[in-house]
């Protein structure tokens, strides 16, 4: 049950998120893209190696994969002011729109759960996602 639930739950979200911002402004976005995307929305000051670290590819493939998203305009890259050998890279302005809908429809949900069910019961819920989370990255380190 639950993990169906789970596996539900991201293959929805995943596939809805792809189908938005390939509809958007017919994008022809990959599901390796918006991988790059989330990871590079989600992480301030993201670098290139800590793309490559997280990802487990190489920085030459990284470079390769932004390059193509300058390209489409969905990253922009922007220079360290501390060290002039870094650049940090971050979603566009026009990849935002898409994120602040993403996030809209995020906060929908969140309302209407919050209608739905009691804050002992979502803060229940939350400790129990914790941990699956937490279980579930600690059995993947064993496994490397």
């Amino acid at each position: 049950m639950i993990k169906d639930s789970l596996k539900n739950y991201i293959y929805e979200v995943t596939l809805n998120e792809l189908h938005l911002l390939n509809h958007m402004e017919e994008w022809n976005i990959s599901y390796n893209s918006l991988l790059y995307l989330d990871l590079i929305n989600l992480t301030p000051n993201c670098t290139g190696s800590y793309l490559a670290e997280k990802l487990c590819v190489s920085k030459a493939a990284v470079t390769l994969k932004l390059n193509e998203l300058l390209k489409q305009d969905l990253v922009i890259k922007r220079q360290s002011s501390e060290d002039r050998r870094v650049y940090y890279v971050e979603v566009s302005s026009r990849c935002r729109v898409y994120y602040k809908l993403v996030e809209k429809a995020m906060s929908h949900a969140i309302s209407n759960v919050k209608r739905k069910y009691s804050e002992k019961e979502i803060g229940i819920f939350c400790n129990i996602l914790d941990d699956m989370r937490n279980d579930y990255i600690q059995e993947m380190e064993n496994e490397k």
